[in-house]
């Protein structure tokens, strides 16, 4: 019998946070592991504290939620450089950019593909565009 690597567990702990989530459209789920492999933050698409766990709208980046991979990093309990974030889904390039604020994610793994409609059609960078422009390293999960 083997054991999961440490990226099946982080994937898998990023799907498991994703059940949390109250939205009807798309849950979301954020795992961060530090260099040894140990969870310093976790995370999913959700309302601010104190607010009606509701979507404000159906459209695209209008649903009022605060996505999981901010939360992950506001929940962070960093533990020195080199952490790897795990995501159900490929991270919007408002968070791409703010994952690589953090200066300390240094690995972006995903699950599922996130299309930003309008950046898209304008020609923008997707947020994986936007991480590995960066220096971080992204990889989408296959299975």
């Amino acid at each position: 019998m083997s054991r999961p690597t440490f990226d099946e567990l982080g994937i898998a702990t990023a799907r498991l946070w994703a059940t949390r989530s109250a939205d009807p459209k798309v849950k979301v789920g954020a795992c961060i592991l530090d260099h040894h492999h140990r969870v310093v933050g976790v995370g999913y698409n959700g309302r601010a504290a104190g607010e009606p766990n509701e979507r404000e709208s159906l459209s695209q980046g209008a649903s009022g939620f605060i996505h999981a991979e901010v939360n992950a990093l506001l929940a962070a309990n960093w533990n020195g450089e080199g952490h790897t974030l795990y995501v159900t889904h490929e991270p919007c390039s408002t968070c791409a950019r703010l994952i690589v604020n953090s200066r300390r994610i240094v690995r972006v793994l995903f699950d599922a593909d996130y299309r930003e409609d309008a950046r898209a059609e304008a020609g923008l960078p997707s947020g994986a565009g936007i991480l590995q422009a960066a220096g971080i390293e992204v990889k989408r999960v296959h299975e």
